[in-house]
């Protein structure tokens, strides 16, 4: 009798995975991605990759996906994953990419079919990516190399994406707003980005269709706020699906998703499917927040609530398996709860941009609370009508720095950590200045008198925590002005103290800035009618 792997094991207690399993290996084979090998016990150095399936039940196109595990270690101590390099990251990231997106007035996605199995490996690479397999327990177990890049390999992410980019950099002459897109509007297989109008659109996807096959590559499930741009493409390169997630990683695990809907053309939000502990304790916390994904800092306010949470829970020095106590365990009872309501909130993705606007104008905001700071910004647009539309671009958020007596770090006080609100502010208007190309000038609003004094003297006049961050901010937003605005009117309040998702979702001020509506002369002289009062 034949000995049966633990992978045989288990596809004889569950059939149809064994069927999914030998359609997917067989497909791998079919496409030439890999192939048998017929004297494997040659000198050279071989690898042989273990492998294991993942199931993605919401997937649309592969419900069943192998991954093979470079990390597993050989007789020597040593996995392929070791010995290779990992490479730089060549991409754009997300938060650049989303923020670029939402320019757009026409939305339009995509994503690479196979993007890692239609990059062909080198020859003398493939005997370092062998596995066994075998259709059936009563077949002898035959040796294969995979022939092209391997999910599950360490370098396979870099050696992808500098294919994308060694691609747009050859089309570049032949198709100029094609290579752009590549270069720039791609989180590794996904394409974010978009046009202004439906000509150009079509003119981009005609592109891009024709820039890709080039280098041998498929672009699939293409979906659009606009559907008349689709119509030209064939049905099975068209995403059917009403919502586009956002979170392109490959983990199973599903998170506090941004999701985009292109009818609509807004951002919905959902939440985690979360475990059904009973007990709470630190590592489960801990392990709940990180499923919290938010790259815009949309829903800021409420992901900073868990932040404050999970740092009194440093405080209190709970051990990393010791239950919670009653007071904690009932708070995250009642966010994971609350989470729900999320469900019913949804923003523009457009934020209203046009080369047609006769005003556009960048304003951000900052704030601090004894346990958090945070930062905002927003686009104003102008009409030549004199309409305002004012969006949320994104935010930040920071918890306050903990005491440290042993390394004699006191609490920060309230000015300082305005002071360093500001300075997060900065940073994150630098993110989208970078981003999105725009000349502007901005105007910065603080609700606190003594950053601004700092802010408009030179920075050698004070100690060295004030002096280099001031510095700092005054180099990045050189030609801008800060200004002040009353606490109350402050939208970055509402992140440095957190709100419930239930409240959140009421926020004109979050949302829209509120005064900024008002037309600008008008809004700066009502601040300085109050400044007076």
């Amino acid at each position: 009798m034949k000995r049966l792997t633990g992978m045989e094991r288990r596809f004889q207690s569950n059939p149809g995975l064994q069927s999914a399993y030998r359609e997917f290996m067989s497909d791998y084979e079919r496409r030439g991605h890999m192939r048998q090998v017929n004297e494997p016990n040659d000198e050279a150095p071989v690898y042989y990759l273990p492998h294991h399936a993942v199931l993605k039940p919401d997937s649309t196109t592969t419900k069943l996906r192998v991954v093979f595990d470079a990390s597993c270690k050989t007789t020597t101590g040593v996995s392929l994953n070791d010995a290779l390099m990992v490479g730089p990251v060549v991409q754009d990231d997300l938060l650049s990419i989303v923020i670029r997106f939402r320019f757009h007035k026409i939305a339009i996605v995509a994503d690479i079919e196979k993007m890692y199995r239609m990059i062909q490996m080198q020859c003398t690479d493939q005997r370092l990516q062998r596995i066994l397999w075998r259709d059936s327990s009563d077949a002898p177990i035959l040796t294969y190399e995979l022939s092209t890049v391997t999910y599950g390999t360490a370098a396979a992410p870099y050696l992808a994406t500098k294919c994308l980019k060694r691609l747009a950099q050859t089309g570049r002459s032949t198709y100029p707003h094609a290579a752009e897109v590549l270069e720039k509007h791609f989180y590794m297989d996904d394409q974010l980005t978009g046009t202004e109008n439906l000509e150009e659109g079509k003119q981009l996807i005609r592109e891009m269709q024709e820039l890709m096959a080039s280098g041998g590559f498929i672009l699939r499930k293409w979906n659009s706020n606009c559907r008349t741009l689709l119509e030209d493409l064939p049905a099975d390169l068209v995403d059917d699906r009403a919502t586009f997630e956002l979170d392109s990683s490959n983990s199973p695990v599903k998170t506090l998703g941004l999701l985009w809907e292109p009818r609509s053309d807004k951002f919905l939000f959902t939440s985690p499917k979360w475990n059904s502990e009973t007990v709470f304790t630190k590592r489960i916390v801990l392990a709940d927040a990180a499923r919290l994904f938010d790259p815009l800092g949309l829903v800021g306010p409420v992901v900073v609530l868990a932040k404050i949470f999970l740092q009194e829970i440093w405080k209190r020095k709970c051990d990393w398996d010791d239950p919670l106590p009653d007071d904690m365990q009932s708070f995250w009872m009642d966010y994971r709860r609350n989470l729900r309501a999320l469900s019913s909130l949804s923003v523009p993705r457009w934020v209203q941009f046009s080369k047609n606007l006769e005003f556009v104008e960048i304003h951000g905001f900052c704030d601090a609370s004894d346990k958090a700071y945070g930062a905002c910004i927003y686009l104003r647009c102008t009409s030549s009508d004199g309409s305002v539309e004012v969006n949320l671009i994104t935010a930040k958020s920071k918890v306050a720095p903990l005491e440290d007596l042993k390394r004699k770090k006191r609490k920060q006080t309230i000015p300082r950590l305005e002071l360093s609100s500001a300075l997060l502010l900065s940073h994150l208007y630098e993110k989208v200045i970078s981003s999105t190309n725009l000349q502007q000038t901005a105007t910065f609003w603080t609700d606190s008198t003594i950053v601004l004094c700092w802010l408009s003297s030179l920075p050698s006049q004070w100690q060295m925590f004030i002096a280099n961050r001031v510095s700092e901010i005054q180099h990045i937003t050189k030609g801008s002005h800060w200004k002040h605005i009353a606490g109350v009117e402050n939208p970055a309040d509402i992140i440095s103290r957190g709100m419930s998702p239930i409240q959140l979702q009421y926020q004109r001020l979050w949302f829209k800035g509120a005064s900024l509506a008002v037309p600008g002369e008008e809004f700066m002289a009502i601040q300085q009618t109050k400044r007076n009062n």
